[in-house]
């Protein structure tokens, strides 16, 4: 990524620093009352004090003001008042010519020098002298003058007295001074100095965000970020940074050599003496943090010779302590050591790093720091003991990028020896990049490791790792490039290999086509119990999500029969395959089983630290413990799944969990999630989720959002549409049963349609067969009946309901709720339920007896329309009630109760 970054935004101080802009310009206009004030403008190199001081002296002429400008160097720390002499010779009158009173006060300051100021009485003199001819310049300018006075830190001791006097005795005129400098780099003499009271201080610290943002205007969000983190908030650098590409390699410093903030970072160290610049190209070479010790060594100079060049290095904030690590040192900014280490000479520079390396080795520093700079020495070659030590230290302390780095520096190394290191080197490396979600890290890892003879089993993990972050693709190129290569031989490793590429299909998030899957049996004599288990999970879940669940039934148990014989907790090859069966069985009502597979395999995931299996099983695990009737362990559970799921990018998973956290959190009473994530479309996009989502929003009383989310397209008149989009056989008796409840309980729902979807929801049990199915067929019926109030036959239809799904399934809740009311209201009369109504309760009803409209009902009791749709939904199976319609109905005959319970 290249940033272009216009040019007329970096030229306006003000777009980014005015607050810091307004605090100087109101200093200008404020010397109109005639006595000269002094400000200081601090901070680092390139904070943007020039830039500001730019600003300051376009916006002071444009309001008439004169305006002096003067640059100390440190070439022209030597002459004598040199800033004020700059300032006073570009004072220009008609005709281009020194305005007589600058010209006589430039005469002034030229002459004088250190023989004639050296005594108090020659110094006095002479400021008696230039205030009067400051006084002759005032007159003679058309208006207010602003002196402007730049990187001041390098101002000759003359220029500093003259500075002193103009804040202990102000001229008599309307001066403002503005004198811009580098804290770090002012000598004692100038700080004490502006330390007087009167003068103002204005400082530039780093930029926030918001004013990064601004500079570099129209970049992604995910880009600026970067960008102002690496450039720690300096403006210079922030600029120079978005003009480079930021994948470059660390310790590249080329472009920072070539290119303009090269040249202004190297101007710099011109002045240094060669042993100075020898110590800080040491410094370079050894990293972002050093100490006196490893300096020296890669120097080759005596430590007190490096501890007093750094102790001058530091005096030129070219070098920094480290806050909170005594005897450490950091460059100023990353960049300025790029710059260094880019421009030193290249032969010079290897043997330095060998040098460093042979230091740290011997100094017990890190495996992956020593790496480093053998590995630019030319050295690693010699010690792969190293580039092991290096991965290892990498990966504990958190940068598996690196880890991975070194893992092909040591393939490449043992196999020109002849060797071939084990999986035990490359695996852990690639679960700690796929847990981070780095699939383009795990992808040339992976071709790395592949590039050398390795076994089947680790090109079927490979392909695991890389189809669960989701590169379906890539994953089935592995597998393909390995059965290529291996041709007829090793039937075992082919059986295996082809098992996989329809694994990699489920654990991209596809469902494998049934003819590929049912085609892996022409293996099966020479499948080993793994191989042989995972093919017939994935014949059962194809089986299972076809509708054909009564021919699923038998592989599934094969299945687990198999995976039940392995040890425990699950292998990395088990966790795939158990992931399988966990789901298959979960489609099949089999909770108990699916429960303990992936529990089982979740553990092992756990203890291998493999987060791409970890997001889809507790996604898998948070489904069927919700079913199991365990809402708060469903949430907790899905809680879980989403961070891992959002930390390795697979948006899927995320869906899930949201629309699992949804539900859950509705089922536990809380119908509203405080994040508001089940008010977001993208995530009900897939049928198990917008059934999730649907049943969290009828459990929180609102069926025209389940409606919503079940029926995204309105059908055509008369139309009853199949199911919702992507249709799942199994899912569809469920999907039914919730259209039914939540037309049923809608403000404007078409309640003949109720007895439609009861229709549907009992072809679509009859189709697949499974006893839940037929429980969500007789929970549709019993709606039919209630909504004709014949409740001895609804109350049947819900305990029939409650007999088949049990108190597990959300449907069994439902089914549990509604046959207690219709139950109750047989045994006591259409109106006993009135008596059972708290007094909020029986407002609300009143009310929607009297035609109010939701909407309408929250505002004549001030409580919100969700609130009133909690309170009738309560009502409703109080009452036994499906509708508002039967609601008025009843109330239409009833004689107003006594007050209800609280």
């Amino acid at each position: 990524m290249t940033v272009t970054v216009r040019a007329q935004e970096i030229r306006r101080p003000a777009l980014v620093r005015h607050v810091e802009f307004d605090r100087l310009t109101h200093l200008v206009r404020a010397a109109r009352d005639r006595h000269g004030r002094v400000a200081e403008l601090t901070g680092d190199p390139g904070a943007g004090k020039s830039w500001l001081l730019d600003g300051l002296a376009a916006r002071a002429r444009r309001d008439g003001v004169t305006v002096w400008s003067g640059r100390c160097s440190e070439a022209g720390a030597d002459q004598p008042f040199h800033p004020f002499l700059q300032a006073l010779a570009a004072w220009r009158g008609p005709g281009g010519r020194i305005v007589p009173a600058a010209a006589t006060l430039i005469d002034v300051l030229g002459a004088a020098g250190d023989a004639g100021t050296a005594s108090f009485t020659g110094r006095h003199q002479l400021f008696v002298t230039v205030r009067r001819g400051l006084a002759d310049c005032l007159a003679a300018a058309p208006g207010d003058v602003l002196l402007l006075l730049d990187d001041v830190h390098w101002a000759d001791p003359l220029s500093v007295a003259l500075l002193e006097m103009l804040i202990r005795r102000p001229v008599d005129g309307p001066l403002t001074t503005v004198v811009a400098h580098r804290p770090r780099q002012s000598p004692v003499r100038l700080r004490s100095v502006l330390d007087l009271g009167g003068v103002a201080s204005v400082a530039l610290g780093p930029l926030s965000y918001g004013q990064s943002a601004r500079l570099l205007d129209g970049l992604a969000p995910e880009t600026l970020q970067g960008l102002h983190d690496d450039a720690m908030g300096n403006p210079l650098y922030l600029t120079a940074l978005a003009g480079q590409h930021r994948d470059r390699p660390a310790d590249d410093g080329g472009p920072w050599t070539r290119g303009s903030l090269g040249a202004r970072l190297l101007a710099e160290t011109e002045p240094l003496r060669e042993e100075a610049r020898l110590v800080l190209d040491a410094a370079a070479v050894l990293g972002d943090v050093v100490d006196v010790g490893a300096v020296a060594a890669v120097a080759g100079v005596d430590r007190d010779v490096a501890c007093r060049v750094l102790t001058e290095l530091r005096r030129r904030d070219l070098i920094r302590p480290v806050p909170g690590s005594p005897g450490t040192l950091t460059f100023r900014h990353p960049l300025v050591r790029l710059a260094l280490y880019g421009a030193a000479d290249p032969c010079w520079r290897s043997a330095a790093h060998g040098r460093a390396a042979r230091h740290l080795s011997a100094t017990g520093a890190p495996p992956a720091e020593v790496a480093r700079h053998a590995e630019r020495s030319g050295i690693l070659s010699a010690d792969p003991a190293l580039l092991v030590a290096a991965v290892h230290d990498a990966l504990r302390n958190g940068r598996p990028a690196e880890a991975a780095h070194w893992v092909g520096s040591a393939l490449r190394v043992q196999r020109a020896h002849g060797a071939e290191p084990g999986p035990g080197l490359w695996r852990p490396v690639v679960r700690a990049l796929a847990a981070t979600g780095d699939a383009a890290g795990v992808r040339e890892l992976a071709r790395q490791v592949l590039g050398g003879p390795v076994g089947a089993r680790s090109v079927a993990f490979l392909s695991s790792v890389t189809a669960a972050l989701g590169d379906a693709g890539e994953a089935q190129a592995l597998v393909l490039a390995e059965l290529t290569a291996r041709g007829d031989a090793d039937p075992a490793a082919r059986a295996l290999l082809h098992v996989q590429a329809q694994l990699s299909t489920v654990l991209a998030g596809r469902t494998p086509a049934r003819a590929d899957v049912e085609a892996l049996a022409r293996d099966a004599a020479h499948e080993d119990r793994v191989t042989g288990a995972g093919r017939l999970a994935l014949l059962g879940m194809c089986m299972v999500i076809g509708g054909h669940t009564a021919r699923a039934a038998e592989p599934l148990r094969s299945a687990a029969r198999l995976l039940d014989g392995a040890e425990t907790p699950a292998g990395s090859r088990e966790g795939g395959h158990l992931l399988v069966l966990a789901w298959a069985e979960a489609l099949m009502g089999w909770y108990d089983q699916a429960r303990a597979h992936a529990e089982r395999a979740l553990s092992g995931a756990r203890e291998r630290g493999e987060a791409h299996l970890m997001a889809p099983l507790l996604g898998t695990l948070g489904y069927v413990l919700f079913h199991m009737g365990r809402p708060a362990d469903a949430h907790t559970v899905s809680l879980e799944a989403r961070s891992v799921a959002h930390r390795i990018g697979r948006d899927d998973h995320v869906g899930l969990a949201d629309a699992l956290i949804a539900a859950s959190w509705a089922r536990l009473g809380r119908p509203t999630l405080p994040n508001g994530r089940d008010d977001d479309p993208a995530a009900a996009r897939t049928p198990i989720n917008a059934l999730l989502f649907a049943e969290a929003a009828l459990t929180g009383g609102e069926p025209g959002r389940a409606l919503a989310l079940l029926l995204p397209y309105e059908p055509e008149p008369g139309d009853l549409p199949e199911q919702v989009p992507e249709p799942v056989q199994v899912y569809a008796a469920w999907c039914y049963e919730l259209l039914a409840a939540a037309t049923l309980r809608a403000d404007d729902g078409q309640h003949a349609r109720v007895a439609r979807w009861a229709e549907a929801a009992e072809d679509a049990a009859v189709a697949v067969g499974l006893p839940e199915a037929a429980g969500y067929a007789r929970l549709a019926k019993g709606h039919v009946f209630a909504q004709a109030r014949r409740w001895e036959p609804a109350a049947r239809c819900y305990e029939d309901a409650l007999a088949l799904l049990g108190d597990g399934p959300p449907g069994g809740a439902r089914a549990r709720d509604l046959a207690r009311a219709a139950l109750h209201h047989l045994a006591l009369g259409p109106q006993a339920g009135l008596g059972e109504l708290t007094s909020r309760e029986r407002e609300v009803a009143d009310l929607a007896g009297e035609g109010l409209k939701t909407k309408d009902i929250a505002e004549r009791l001030r409580i919100s329309p969700r609130t009133v749709d909690v309170h009738l939904n309560r009502i409703y199976a109080k009452l036994g009630v499906g509708s508002r319609a039967a609601l008025v109905r009843l109330l239409s005959v009833s004689e107003p109760p006594g007050p209800g319970p609280r």
